[in-house]
């Protein structure tokens, strides 16, 4: 089985996929990325984390479109495959073998992190687990992938967003960006005016 990049570098590219991947669909992946580019592009939102590897399907596709992209994945014929894939593609991708919860302490935070999960698993359960461990940077985005019958929570300090593509949807969970610094008590501000200087130079003294 093989699917093709949509854009990017490696636009028309070929994957190779293996038999343990369930690849998003051509559609969802279309429909996430014009997202992307519209509301986080790459230039602004540069660090990109694809939690269940598989078939590279989106991480290696958000690398042909600019990102800067890690992937994690546990099947070792999978992480073969995603290596191939990067380097057949020219795509400067990091690919990380191991359990993606387990390692996200030491992974740090992402602008954009995407989770599509077996769906054997719990995708609730597990979304909490990642606001948890705070692996979307301030400002950034996660990105859930999940059967249309799994409606995963609400979370404090992120805005939900519901898209639903057929049997599939994506929840997306815009995390709030920092508020600005308050200028320090006393300090000027850009509007404050100039002290009033006299109009003309004053008479000379006889």
């Amino acid at each position: 089985m093989s699917l093709r990049i949509l854009g990017g570098s490696a636009k028309g590219r070929a994957l190779q996929v293996p038999e343990s991947a369930r690849p998003s669909s051509a559609r969802i992946r279309k429909s996430l990325f014009d997202l992307l580019a519209s509301r986080a592009p790459a230039d602004q939102f540069p660090d990109f984390l694809d939690l269940h590897g598989g078939s590279g399907a989106v991480g290696l596709e958000a690398a042909s479109r600019g990102y800067a992209v890690t992937l994690t994945e546990m099947d070792p014929r999978a992480v073969k495959a995603l290596e191939a894939n990067a380097r057949a593609l020219d795509l400067p991708a990091r690919v990380v073998r191991g359990d993606a919860l387990s390692m996200l302490p030491r992974l740090g935070q992402f602008d954009v992190v995407f989770s599509d999960p077996p769906y054997e698993a719990d995708i609730p359960g597990l979304t909490r687990s990642l606001f948890r461990a705070g692996v979307v940077r301030p400002g950034g985005v996660l990105i859930c992938q999940h059967p249309d019958r799994v409606v995963l929570p609400e979370a404090q300090g992120y805005e939900r967003e519901l898209r639903e593509y057929g049997s599939n949807s994506l929840t997306l969970y815009w995390r709030a960006a920092p508020l600005p610094d308050p200028a320090p008590a006393g300090a000027a501000t850009d509007q404050e005016a100039a002290p009033d200087q006299p109009d003309t130079a004053p008479a000379e003294l006889g």
